[in-house]
């Protein structure tokens, strides 16, 4: 049986159309680009989030949230006390802190007078992993249940711990407890420094 003829010099016959062969610069091109997008996500993924800006929990909030950066040096600069909000979007009792106190615009200017807001959003349930300054404070203050309110010093020294929500009154009653004076909402005197 004689070979194939073809068209083309040497006797190959051209690839067929569709053929990854064909177009092996565009191939290239493509890879390309896809490692050029992978680089540039890598980049955007490895950066800590300014403050969450996404999921249930930052839609009504009255309190301005500041970075742990940002949290960091304002505490020093004002000797505020810190309040980290440990906090994730699927969380039921931590929805029902948000509505009844973060939400409230006079509970927010009062713990914003008061403290420095730093909330820290877990995000192992959604996407798998918490960036890295989020694993670092919760095992820093052992947290292991949400929401967990830790107020603490400009050094990081804990002073006060609220584990769960037991409603605005309680929260307030608890935070009245770290010798910060809490006006509003709840009907107690603030504490005199005796006892």
């Amino acid at each position: 049986m004689p070979p194939p003829a073809t068209d083309v010099p040497g006797g190959v016959p051209p690839h067929p159309a569709g053929s990854p062969r064909r177009d092996p610069v565009l191939l290239l091109a493509v890879a390309a680009l896809l490692l050029a997008l992978r680089v540039v996500l890598g980049f955007h993924e490895a950066r800590p989030p300014a403050a969450p800006t996404t999921g249930a929990l930052s839609g009504a909030d009255a309190v301005r949230w500041r970075t742990l950066e940002a949290g960091l040096v304002e505490a020093r600069a004002t000797n505020r006390p810190m309040l980290y909000d440990f906090t994730a979007d699927w969380c039921p009792p931590c929805r029902s802190l948000q509505r009844q106190v973060f939400a409230d615009p006079e509970a927010a200017a009062e713990i914003e007078s008061r403290f420095v807001p730093v909330r820290v959003l877990d995000r192992q349930r959604e996407e798998g992993r918490n960036a890295r300054w989020v694993d670092s404070l919760q095992a820093r203050y052992r947290v292991n249940s949400f929401p967990t309110l830790i107020v603490t010093d400009a050094d990081g020294r804990e002073s006060t711990r609220i584990e769960g929500f037991m409603g605005r009154d309680a929260t307030f009653g608890q935070l009245r407890g770290t010798g910060v004076s809490l006006r509003w909402g709840v009907t107690q005197p603030a504490p005199t420094g005796r006892r």
